[in-house]
């Protein structure tokens, strides 16, 4: 029997190795001391395409990984023929195994033995399966001589007890990896979009860009990154965005609210810099603060496929499209009604228009909303539908 302080250590790894893959290692080691085995198995099977993926195995060589699939999923092996003792959380035997089918030479006759399981002089299993899921499952699995002896009831006692921990370390894991892959995915979605996305603190420190505003930063042409800080170069842009930032950071109750400005270059048209913030998540252990999101758009920056999108959202006439398309280009009303094709009066009547469809009030918080939604798509309320 496991002492128990050896016990509390290897329950306390297993919940590591959930958080760190790396522990597994540990686990793995401490698993043969306790159990005296020889191999120490982490697996997926899937039934239908007859595969095994390793995910954390020690003590079989590689040459026997190979040659699982083949041994394994064997027609004579009674391993798979009963799916009864495979459901989660049930731990079982080889002897379990072959008292279910009535038959105790059953292992020795297959070909999963001969082959696969004798010439690594194993000859006793204990394991459990943690995951099934549309014919795939996750196993754990250990294997020792059979000079060793079968597991006794005090051994398969305490896998028990370890097998409860592994079940819940297995679901931390999965909902971690989850969270690693929603997060992936969501930052290689920013890093395809045609303009620049940033993520600023309350405080003011740069937090995460996507690629287009880390290029336009770099250049230092408009803006750029001073201790640790997103700036505009010119001092009169500089204070316009610092004030612009500290209106969403004392504006708590806002979260949502939208603004903008323009920011100067050498040698080309203006950048448009919108700011929203945005709120944190429910509070949890670790507490999430919110955080202002920043846009940053070039002019022509946004496509016009990607414009139709919002457009359609908030069932914008082609006219009114065109304009708040050419606002987000930067320069004013005038050059945007110039490059829409309408007159400046022309222009500042579909503008109100669009302040009524967007619920805005002011040509910045237009264009910050529209580019907000180009990030977050916009969702129509029920009346709206």
């Amino acid at each position: 029997m496991m002492h128990p302080e050896a016990m509390d250590l290897l329950t306390e790894s297993i919940y590591d190795a959930a958080i760190e893959p790396a522990g597994w290692e540990r686990v793995m080691t401490m698993l043969k001391e306790g159990f005296s085995s020889g191999a120490e198995a982490l697996y997926f099977l899937d039934y239908e395409r007859r595969a095994v993926r390793p995910v954390h195995v020690r003590g079989v060589e590689d040459r026997y990984l190979r040659t699982f699939d083949e041994c394994f999923y064997a027609a004579d092996n009674p391993f798979t023929r009963a799916p009864a003792l495979h459901r989660p959380g049930l731990v079982r035997t080889d002897q379990d195994i072959l008292s279910y089918l009535g038959d105790s030479k059953l292992l020795r006759k297959s070909q999963y033995y001969n082959e696969w399981l004798q010439p690594q002089d194993f000859g006793h299993t204990i394991g459990t399966t943690l995951l099934a899921e549309r014919g795939i499952i996750l196993n754990f699995t250990l294997l020792r001589s059979a000079h060793i002896g079968a597991f006794d009831p005090g051994e398969i006692q305490v896998f028990t007890r370890l097998c409860r921990h592994l079940q819940r370390a297995f679901r931390i894991a999965m909902r971690l990896e989850t969270l690693d892959a929603n997060r992936s995915m969501a930052l290689d979605t920013l890093d395809h979009l045609r303009f620049g996305v940033a993520f600023v603190a309350l405080g003011g420190e740069l937090l995460h860009c996507n690629s287009v505003a880390e290029a336009l930063i770099r250049t230092g042409d408009g803006l750029t990154v001073r201790n640790g800080r997103i700036a505009a170069v010119d001092p009169s842009a500089q204070r316009n965005l610092g004030a612009m930032l500290r209106r969403l950071v004392h504006d708590g109750g806002s979260c949502g609210r939208a603004a903008s400005l323009t920011v100067r270059r050498r040698g080309a048209r203006p950048l448009t810099v919108s700011a929203v913030r945005v709120p944190s998540r429910v509070p949890g252990f670790v507490p999430a603060k919110p955080a202002i999101l920043l846009m940053i758009a070039e002019p022509d920056a946004v496509a016009p496929s990607e414009f139709d999108r919002i457009g359609r959202s908030y069932r914008f006439t082609p006219a009114e499209s065109r304009l708040a398309q050419a606002l987000l280009a930067g320069g004013g009303l005038r050059r945007a009604a110039e490059e829409s094709g309408m007159t400046y009066e022309t222009a500042r009547w579909y503008l109100k228009i669009l302040f009524q469809k967007t619920g805005t009030s002011r040509q910045a918080e237009l264009v910050a909303r529209l580019l907000r939604d180009l990030v977050v798509p916009w969702k129509p309320r029920r009346e709206d539908a």
